[in-house]
């Protein structure tokens, strides 16, 4: 993936309208690239947790807005440096 996102603010994850928050912008990505459907959402829940995301199923970003900020920072730094899910993978791990 090429393309660049803008870094992901602790306040995003608080906005109703305006412009798309980039943090939508990279879990779209992520989908994309883990095949849409229910594999892209897996994929995508794995990738967050990988990059240091320590939500359960109802937490929302919000309410842990600086651990969100961080895995998705993490993302976005390493997502258009990779073309496959096994190299975002891989990429994240090394990050631990």
């Amino acid at each position: 993936m090429s393309k660049q996102f803008a870094e992901v603010q602790q306040e995003d994850f608080m906005k109703f309208g305006g412009e798309r928050p980039s943090y939508l912008e990279i879990e779209g990505a992520l989908m994309k690239l883990g095949g849409h459907g229910v594999n892209g959402n897996n994929f995508k829940n794995e990738m967050v947790k990988l990059a240091g995301w320590t939500g359960g199923a109802l937490t929302t970003y919000a309410q842990r807005a600086a651990v969100a900020q961080a895995a998705f920072n993490r993302i976005r730094e390493v997502l258009p440096k990779v073309s496959t899910p096994e190299e975002l993978r891989a990429l994240l791990k090394s990050l631990k």
